[in-house]
């Protein structure tokens, strides 16, 4: 896979007019049924005309890549795009051409990907108070998308002291939504942490290490900063998220840290956080943990949550983060959520 196309592909995905998102309503809308009916034939590269390449984009669009141009019989830089987005996601050389590997994937849906449709204009549809801080602050989260399909939870702050992904949570609620995903966004399960810049709560607990799912007690310290409390979801914020899961089910859950750098690659479907990776250009591996990575949220919703992929995504420093950084991680939340 050629990394430097990839990034070259996914800065112009993000700072175009055209896809800013990977997911903009620029193109008009197909026939959604047309996907399923069309086939492609030939090999198609940028440059190519025809039915085939009406039947290409047509097929890209209704999988949720709305960046393209069309559908027309024009095979244009902005198909080039969905083209190596699609490749990404689906594990397929990204080269832009449509050759034998990326039409056969086209024309499958596979078991677990969400039908075709349009996308889901940006818009919050509820508004919902899952839980209280130990000071009282409100953890909240946001609905957009299709209430009732595929269930898919962000959450951007879970360390008080590592707050860039509740950049990537605010860049969703600008975003459409892809066709049947029910999206919950909630930029911070640790309110008190933020107001005080700490990673812990206020009570000085490390809520990831706090759920009840593989937990064991680490007591405070002051270097490590990774106290578990004194049993295992014996926080208001804990208590929230996990009775939030419970009641919504996830899908797919990511969970926002600093400043690692690297993509966990956990859950039921590994393709999805490989798929993330690979699309944000960052490596995959375990997240580094000064003492046991004990009783963590991720772990407990993968647990709790039958089938679901929940996987940390490590930001990497905060001077390192850019908008564009920040679009492209959104975008990448869109492409694997569908897979």
């Amino acid at each position: 896979m050629n990394t430097r196309l990839i990034r070259a592909v996914a800065a112009a995905l993000l700072v175009s007019g055209i896809a800013v998102s990977g997911f903009a309503a620029e193109a008009s809308q197909p026939a959604w049924g047309a996907a399923a009916t069309c086939t492609i034939g030939a090999t198609l590269r940028e440059g190519s005309r025809g039915a085939d390449v009406v039947c290409l984009e047509t097929q890209l669009i209704a999988r949720g890549l709305t960046g393209v141009i069309g559908p027309d019989d024009y095979f244009g830089p902005s198909t080039t795009q969905a083209v190596i987005t699609f490749q990404i996601v689906h594990g397929l050389a990204a080269d832009g051409i449509v050759g034998p590997r990326t039409r056969a994937s086209l024309a499958t849906v596979s078991a677990g990907s969400v039908a075709p449709g349009p996308p889901v204009p940006a818009h919050v549809l509820e508004t919902r108070t899952i839980g209280t801080s130990v000071q009282g602050r409100p953890i909240t989260a946001v609905r957009m998308g299709t209430p009732g399909g595929r269930v898919v939870m962000i959450v951007g702050i879970i360390h008080g002291d590592e707050t860039k992904g509740a950049l990537v949570t605010a860049a969703l609620r600008t975003m459409a939504t892809p066709a049947g995903i029910d999206l919950w966004l909630i930029d911070s399960m640790n309110p008190d942490g933020v107001a005080a810049n700490t990673r812990g709560n206020a009570n000085g607990v490390d809520l990831i290490r706090n759920f009840d799912v593989g937990w064991n007690y680490i007591p405070r310290s002051t270097t490590n900063h990774q106290y578990s409390g004194e049993f295992p979801e014996d926080q208001p914020e804990s208590q929230a998220i996990a009775a939030f899961v419970t009641a919504i089910q996830p899908a797919v859950g990511i969970f926002y840290h600093q400043d690692a750098n690297v993509v966990s690659v956990n859950g039921t479907r590994r393709l999805i956080p490989t798929a993330y990776s690979k699309l944000v250009d960052q490596g995959t591996g375990s997240v580094p943990c000064s003492q046991q990575c004990t009783g963590t949220a991720g772990t407990y919703v993968n647990h709790t949550v039958a089938g679901s992929t929940t996987f940390l995504v490590e930001l990497p420093g905060s001077a390192s983060v850019t908008p564009a950084m920040i679009r492209r991680h959104a975008a990448a939340v869109l492409a694997v959520a569908v897979l």
